[in-house]
């Protein structure tokens, strides 16, 4: 379940405010920002985390030196706005500046994996938010069944690219049992499978 943050707040959330309610959080929730409101997430399942876990080795080992690949940090993408993807590459240079959160020229990649309580703002209103935000490339992740499946095998994932007219074009769709190639935001190799291989 997503849910508003409740409670007489008297204008909209500030980016320095949401910070600070995420350095604070003791329940393991995520908080994010989107357009000045707060948004409260429960803490990923077990799966879905194994899934970003795993995602995220296989995109460390493929990585070039001058990028970094994290999970779960906050990107700020406007004064108004911070999301926690579930994936992020970020430049290398960004995690010595001793910057709390990456901004949105800071990020290569971000991922999302969909969650029940989240499939909504993984599908629409994240994508479109880092894509305004000129993040150059997005993945998502399906890990169980959706609309316009097919007899594809679960995980699914999706590649995405920015485009010039400043929207997502998909680049990849790939099933799991499929071994692909990627190259961008950098060349990597990957079956979806391994994301749940448990």
């Amino acid at each position: 379940m997503v849910a508003l943050v409740a409670g007489a707040h008297p204008r909209p959330w500030t980016i320095e405010e949401w910070l600070a309610l995420n350095e604070t959080a003791p329940d393991g929730r995520r908080y994010e920002l989107l357009d000045g409101q707060v948004i409260v997430s429960p803490p990923p399942s077990a799966r879905h985390q194994y899934a970003a876990d795993e995602l995220r080795a296989l995109l460390k080992a493929a990585a070039p030196d001058d990028l970094r690949v994290i999970t779960a940090v906050g990107v700020q993408l406007d004064e108004d706005s911070g999301l926690i993807p579930d994936v992020v590459v970020v430049r290398r240079a960004f995690l010595r500046s001793g910057m709390k959160v990456p901004s949105a020229g800071d990020v290569r990649l971000v991922v999302e994996i969909v969650s029940p309580s989240t499939r909504t703002s993984d599908r629409g209103s994240k994508p479109q938010k880092y894509a305004a935000a000129g993040i150059p490339y997005f993945w998502r992740v399906e890990l169980e069944d959706f609309r316009g499946r097919g007899s594809d095998e679960l995980p699914v994932l999706f590649a995405y690219a920015l485009d010039e007219d400043g929207a997502y074009r998909l680049t990849h769709r790939i099933a799991a049992g499929n071994r692909a190639r990627l190259d961008a935001p950098f060349p990597v190799e990957l079956d979806p499978a391994v994301l749940a291989d448990y």
